[in-house]
């Protein structure tokens, strides 16, 4: 069993992940712009797709258009984001789109299901550091 301070660490490596990975060119899906501003906020700057508001099958059509052959998703933590989540990992892999859905699971481990959704990551991270005492 983790401490508080490890949970937060391991998070925070987490996010490192995620940052090389985009590094390397891999497109995020999100759901929306709020998603996208908290990632951001953490550091993390590469290729969004958000998809609240767009048909699945239309962004796997774009995918395949620009060749991306790879995606990370990280739709949010309730049950909402779970079905979304299911949703798309069929459409995109019956497709040969290889979609990682680890660095979501990870997140969820690490924040202890407290986190609902992406947008609170940037705030829920924050708060964590802000309460360390050195």
């Amino acid at each position: 069993m983790y401490s508080r301070m490890e949970y937060l660490i391991k998070l925070m490596e987490v996010i490192e992940e995620l940052k090389e990975e985009v590094e390397r060119g891999i497109p995020i899906i999100v759901e929306g712009k709020k998603d996208v501003k908290s990632l951001r906020n953490l550091g993390v700057d590469g290729i969004f797709i958000t998809v609240s508001r767009t048909p699945i099958f239309e962004i796997a059509d774009e995918l395949i258009a620009n060749n991306i052959r790879e995606v990370i998703l990280l739709t949010d933590f309730d049950k909402r984001g779970r079905q979304f989540a299911r949703a798309i990992v069929d459409e995109l892999q019956s497709r040969g789109i290889k979609v990682n859905t680890e660095i979501r699971k990870k997140i969820i481990k690490y924040s202890h299901g407290d986190l609902k959704d992406v947008e609170s990551l940037y705030i829920y991270i924050s708060r964590r550091i802000e309460g360390i005492r050195f």
